[in-house]
């Protein structure tokens, strides 16, 4: 019998809906709303190291949103931050589970900004 490796949970984005044009996972409008359903979403704003961030897909910048008017664990609702430039980007949701263990989870989409 093997022994099964412990999953830990994390936040889990399944879709983000672009509301201003009713987009899903695939367009970004900066300045407008977006809404991510998925699972473990809900995080401490207060926290830097929290939140939904979009991030190039090299890693090379992330920006953080900074205003989040649903944040429930199965919703969110929040403003795409106007500063995001053309291109492509990855949504992740950090979360903190306990004091010091922030997790990530990922869109599997990849969003752009035209």
């Amino acid at each position: 019998m093997s022994k099964q490796e412990a999953v830990k949970p994390k936040p889990n984005p399944l879709e983000y809906t672009d509301i201003n044009t009713g987009e899903r996972n695939s367009v970004l409008t900066p300045g407008g709303m977006g809404q991510l359903v998925g699972h473990r979403l809900k995080f401490d704003p207060a926290d830097p190291e929290q939140g939904v961030f979009f991030m190039a897909p090299d890693g090379s910048s992330s920006t953080r949103v900074s205003l989040v008017g649903k944040n429930m664990p199965g919703e969110l609702m929040l403003l795409v931050p106007d500063t995001l430039v053309a291109g492509d980007y990855l949504l992740v949701v950090r979360v903190a589970f306990g004091e010091d263990d922030v997790r990530m989870g990922t869109l599997e989409a990849t969003l752009t900004v035209a």
